[in-house]
C-alpha cells in the first residue's frame, strides 16, 4: 500500500504542522513513517519545577513526548537521524559539533535516503525553504528532505551497496502555514502589541502559494491531544493552551502544502493515499 515518510526538525513539529493529516492517513490503515531530525535537546523547558536538573535528559524526555503523540495520532514508526538541536538563529547552539544546522548536506541527505530507500513511500513531506519561521533545524530538514527526496533515486551519488535499492517518490510536499492565517493568530495573541508584527519574520508562505490545502477540522481533537502531550514544550500562556476554540479551529484545523512534485492531476496526493 503507498504510504507516507514526513520529515520534521524537533519532536512536536510533527504535530504542529501535520497532525490532522497524520490522525486521517493513520485512520485508514496508509503506512507512516515520522523521521525526526533531532530529540529537541535545546529547547526550553516548561511545566517541570526541576528544569534544570532534567536539562542532561531533555532529549530522553522529548523524545518520550513525540512517542506519546504519535500513539494519539495512530503511528508507530518513528525515527531520528541523530543530529542535535541547533537552537535558534544566532545562539552558540548553531555551533554545536553535532548540531544539524552544521551538519553536512550529503551526509545526513544520505541518513534520510536510506530510510525512503527502505519504507518506499510513495509522498514524502518537508519544510518550505524558510522552515516556516527561519528556524535553522527547520531550514535544514526543507534542505536535506528535498536533496534526500531525489537522492533517493540517484544510485551515481548514493550507491544502492551503501544505502539500498533505489526509490523514485512519487510526490514532494513542503509543509508550511498560511501566512495570512499566521499573522492573523499573532495579531488575536498580541492584542494591543499587534503593530509589533511588522517588524517580525514572517511565518509560512502567502497563500498563493499553498497548492494543497486539507481541511482536518473532523481530527482536530486528536491533533490537539498529541499537542499536548508535548508537555515540555508549551507553557500555560502559549498560544495552544491559550487561544480560544474558534481561533484554534481555524489555524490548527487547516493544513497547508506547496506541490514541489507530482502528478499535477492529483489534488491532493495524501489524501490519494
Amino acid at each position: 500500500m503507498p504510504g507516507l515518510l514526513s520529515f520534521h526538525a524537533h519532536p512536536d513539529d510533527e504535530s504542529i504542522t501535520m497532525g490532522g493529516t497524520l490522525a486521517e492517513l493513520a485512520d485508514r490503515g496508509v503506512p507512516i513513517t515520522v523521521v525526526t531530525a533531532t530529540r529537541g535537546e535545546a529547547g526550553e523547558i516548561h511545566n517541570r519545577p526541576d528544569a534544570e536538573k532534567v536539562r542532561h535528559r531533555l532529549g530522553e524526555i522529548r523524545e518520550a513526548e513525540e512517542r506519546a503523540a504519535l500513539a494519539v495520532l495512530g503511528i508507530e514508526d518513528l525515527r531520528y537521524l541523530g543530529y542535535h538541536d541547533s537552537g535558534m538563529m544566532g545562539t552558540a547552539q548553531n555551533d554545536h559539533g553535532a548540531s544539524f544546522w552544521n551538519a553536512d548536506l550529503m551526509e545526513a541527505a544520505g541518513r534520510l535516503v536510506r530510510i525512503i530507500r527502505e519504507v518506499r513511500p510513495e509522498v514524502v513531506t518537508a519544510y518550505d525553504p524558510f522552515g516556516g519561521y527561519g528556524h535553522p533545524d527547520h531550514i535544514q530538514v526543507h534542505r536535506v528532505g528535498t536533496a534526500a527526496f531525489f537522492g533517493a533515486a540517484d544510485t551515481g551519488r548514493f550507491p544502492r551497496a551503501a544505502f539500498g535499492d533505489p526509490w523514485l517518490v512519487g510526490s514532494l510536499l513542503w509543509a508550511t502555514w498560511s501566512r495570512e492565517r499566521a499573522t492573523g493568530v499573532r495579531r488575536a495573541m498580541r492584542g494591543e502589541a499587534a503593530a509589533e508584527i511588522e517588524d517580525e519574520a514572517p511565518t509560512g508562505f502567502p497563500s498563493v502559494f499553498l497548492s494543497v490545502r486539507r481541511d482536518v477540522v473532523a481530527y482536530l481533537g486528536r491533533k490537539r491531544r498529541a499537542l499536548l502531550c508535548h508537555d515540555t514544550q508549551f507553557a500555560a500562556e502559549s498560544w495552544i493552551r491559550a487561544l480560544p476554540d474558534d481561533q484554534i479551529v481555524d489555524f490548527l484545523g487547516h493544513e497547508v502544502f506547496i506541490r514541489v512534485w507530482g502528478d499535477l492531476a492529483v489534488a491532493d496526493p495524501l489524501g490519494a493515499l
